[in-house]
């Protein structure tokens, strides 16, 4: 009986972390080491790559490398950047919101969650 206890507590410390992240055609959200796998910054764009699987669920295209990149013409573009970071850093629930008119998803929205 102990070792049946075990594994269901064993198995449900292993999937909690996929049941905290879900993504529904415009938007993900969930704790951030959960929602998204790593932070990208090149020279023209920041991008959020998703783990593999997650453009099944969103009605938008992710690109190749399973990623989505920040508007960077929003006027808080700079701010939508240091919000992720800082979900990032402290491990926060995040809500990534895509743009609705655009086929290529496009993050138009970040919210970092502070209190549940």
């Amino acid at each position: 009986m102990k070792f049946s206890t075990l594994a269901i507590s064993a198995l449900f410390i292993i999937f909690a972390g996929q049941a905290a992240a879900s993504c529904d055609k415009y938007s993900c959200e969930g704790v951030s080491n959960v929602v998204f796998s790593s932070v990208v910054a090149n020279t023209t764009q920041v991008k959020v790559k998703f783990p593999q699987g997650t453009n099944a669920t969103l009605a938008c295209n992710l690109d190749q490398e399973e990623a989505a990149a920040l508007n960077k013409t929003s006027e808080n573009y700079r701010n939508m950047q240091s919000m992720l970071l800082t979900a990032v850093a402290a491990n926060l629930p995040v809500k990534l919101t895509f743009n609705q008119a655009s086929a290529n998803c496009q993050i138009d929205e970040v919210e970092v969650k502070v209190v549940e």
